[in-house]
């Protein structure tokens, strides 16, 4: 392996991480163009969900009924996405607020285990924003994994294309006479 072939194959290795980032923000947004019902977005509904306390109050009902055509209502989604529920499930509190997001922890009583709910606001209303790749995305909680994954990428790639270089040369060497 000559010394151009070994920065060629650093660039190639070095680019991967920012191509499957590329990949996973697209997918994310071409979600996030078909991923709202524009059933859920009428005056009624951005009357009722105005705030993000109305939207938090909602969820606990409908998270304590068991009623899952609420739960649809509160995310606005086309293909609502399944929480855990039950008669036990009570909001607790304000958990965080970014720019985009305010976070509501709720508590099962019985289980003892945290859910937390993170609210958005989108088109004029507020809708509880499930943890998908959209929210992975928009919330900027892919930056830390993307960090990670980069940096042992990285690693391992510079260590194997450093070995494969040096095993050549080695090899060159000690065929000379």
């Amino acid at each position: 392996m000559t010394a151009k072939a070994a920065f060629r194959s650093l660039l190639v290795v070095g680019l991967i991480p920012f191509v499957l980032l590329g990949l996973v923000v697209t997918a994310a947004r071409v979600y996030g163009l078909v991923r709202y019902d524009p059933a859920y977005f009428g005056e009624t509904y951005t009357a009722r969900y105005n705030n993000p306390g109305a939207v938090a109050r909602a969820l606990e009902s409908a998270l304590q009924a068991e009623d899952p055509s609420l739960l649809a209502e509160l995310q606005g989604l086309r293909w609502p996405a399944t929480f855990a529920t039950g008669p036990t499930i009570t909001w607790v509190q304000l958990w965080e607020r970014t720019d985009r997001y305010v976070t509501y922890l709720y508590f099962d009583m019985s289980r003892y285990e945290p859910y937390p709910h993170h609210v958005e606001e989108v088109r004029g209303r507020w809708v509880v924003s499930p943890p998908d790749l959209y929210y992975f995305v928009e919330s900027g909680a892919y930056k830390s994994v993307f960090l990670t994954f980069a940096l042992i990428w990285w690693a391992a790639g510079v260590l194997t294309v450093a070995l494969a270089y040096l095993f050549s040369t080695s090899e060159r060497l000690g065929a000379q006479p």
